[in-house]
């Protein structure tokens, strides 16, 4: 089932993530949804590093084999490297099966030569002093050692180096080298490759929540924001925790946007880029009662928003859709408080948009700046007299960032504008950005 699913991707593109929730749609068993979501998952965020070392043993680049050869290789080198309690016989059998019947008995064997020679490969778990040129980082802050040099030489090329061994296209580290320095890039490409946790928001009483992960023997602890609880384990009980309207799955990041806004009971909201609607959910939770209008563009999008309806209690709600261009349809200066959750990047969540990294091209960010603040120009319209507009993003680049911030002030003088939080991405939570701003 993975490997269908991340040839689907090679061939297809799209979201991992809406393909992997029909996958596992079809599995009763609890450890096969989870085995499946770490293989489909894995196997896309270290691709990079797996293309690097499979590249090593074939005499063709990997881009260009064929898709299906692509894909059994991947999937076997990141079980090999990434997943302990996998066998080695049982990566390379499976790899060389589904090739075979994919793509016939020939190419089933360059599969199997190549999974065996990387096998032959492994020196071991890296001990003593790190090498750079021969370890492949983990997860957990361990490495597996090749016997021999398959990454570029760091001090001709860091970026070469940091971007095979973590999976990272390499202008996208970079840019990262540029901007921050190799400490924090090293940081970065750290959390980008670690396996993101479930954050829970409490909806209304956190000591109640607690009490439900507790009786259901969940390991959690509480924290870091005042409505966050970090679960470790536990699907069935976050399901139970959630359908019961006690909480809400946000990182805690995400959970640092709305209460910028500043809201107050009876406010009226609107949220600009609503979909997938956490943060439509978090608004109407703050608000009590109120007006909430939470809009997108997309129709697909809307009817997610719509299926918020049973959830929002007293609050009263709307769903529109918007013309991507021209004017909002609302009445001037008609809401106390504005979101904007821009599209982006997603470099703040790397770890959790895993194929996100590779869908990017280098004039990406500027292209989405534009976009942004065109975004948050449409706002200005609609926010009344002394209302705020809190524009969010879950980038981490200063060019959607700030330099959005910058270029809407010199736009809107009177306006007032300040960071809110600028949150870097670890192994816990996302990285992201928010900004307020206050209308005159």
């Amino acid at each position: 089932m993975a490997a269908e699913l991340l040839l689907r991707l090679d061939r297809k593109g799209g979201r991992l993530k809406e393909a992997l929730e029909e996958g596992r749609a079809k599995l009763t068993d609890s450890r096969e949804r989870g085995l499946l979501t770490e293989l489909a998952y894995g196997t896309v965020r270290r691709q990079g590093t797996l293309d690097a070392l499979i590249g090593g043993f074939s005499k063709r680049p990997v881009p260009k084999l064929n898709a299906s050869i692509r894909v059994a290789l991947r999937l076997g080198a990141y079980q090999l490297f990434f997943l302990d309690r996998i066998p080695n016989h049982a990566a390379v059998d499976h790899a060389v099966g589904w090739a075979s019947k994919h793509a016939g008995a020939r190419r089933a064997g360059f599969v199997n030569g190549v999974i065996r020679n990387l096998i032959r490969g492994i020196e071991g778990p890296a001990v003593g002093e790190p090498n750079a040129r021969r370890d492949v980082p983990r997860e957990d802050g361990t490495a597996v050692r090749m016997k021999k040099k398959h990454f570029a030489d760091p001090v001709t090329n860091l970026a070469g180096n940091l971007a095979a061994r973590y999976g990272m296209p390499q202008w996208i580290v970079e840019r990262w080298l540029a901007a921050w320095g190799e400490d924090r890039c090293r940081e970065i490409l750290q959390s980008a490759m670690a396996r993101p946790g479930v954050t829970l928001r409490a909806r209304e009483s956190l000591p109640a929540l607690e009490a439900t992960l507790r009786g259901r023997d969940v390991d959690f602890r509480v924290g870091p924001g005042p409505q966050a609880i970090r679960v470790r384990d536990g699907e069935a009980a976050v399901r139970v925790a959630v359908r019961s309207a006690q909480a809400a799955v946000q990182d805690a990041t995400s959970q640092q946007v709305v209460p910028l806004l500043g809201l107050q009971p009876g406010d009226r909201v609107l949220d600009l880029c609503a979909a997938p609607g956490g943060k439509t959910l978090h608004i109407a939770d703050t608000l009590g009662t109120g007006h909430v209008t939470a809009c997108d563009v997309a129709p697909q999008k809307l009817r997610g928003l719509e299926e918020l309806k049973p959830l929002l209690g007293s609050v009263e709600y709307e769903v529109v859709q918007l013309d991507p261009d021209g004017a909002l349809p609302f009445e001037a200066g008609s809401f106390d408080a504005v979101l904007v959750d821009a599209p982006c990047t997603n470099s703040g969540v790397f770890g959790r948009r895993v194929e996100a990294r590779w869908r990017l091209k280098p004039g990406d960010a500027a292209a989405l700046a534009a976009i942004q603040g065109t975004l948050l120009d449409r706002a200005v319209a609609v926010v009344k007299p002394g209302g705020r507009i809190v524009y969010s993003t879950c980038s981490i680049d200063p060019e959607e960032n700030e330099a959005v911030l910058a270029a809407f002030l010199e736009r809107h003088p009177a306006f007032a504008g300040e960071v809110g939080f600028r949150a870097w991405p670890t192994a816990e939570n996302d990285g992201g950005f928010a900004a307020v701003l206050r209308a005159p």
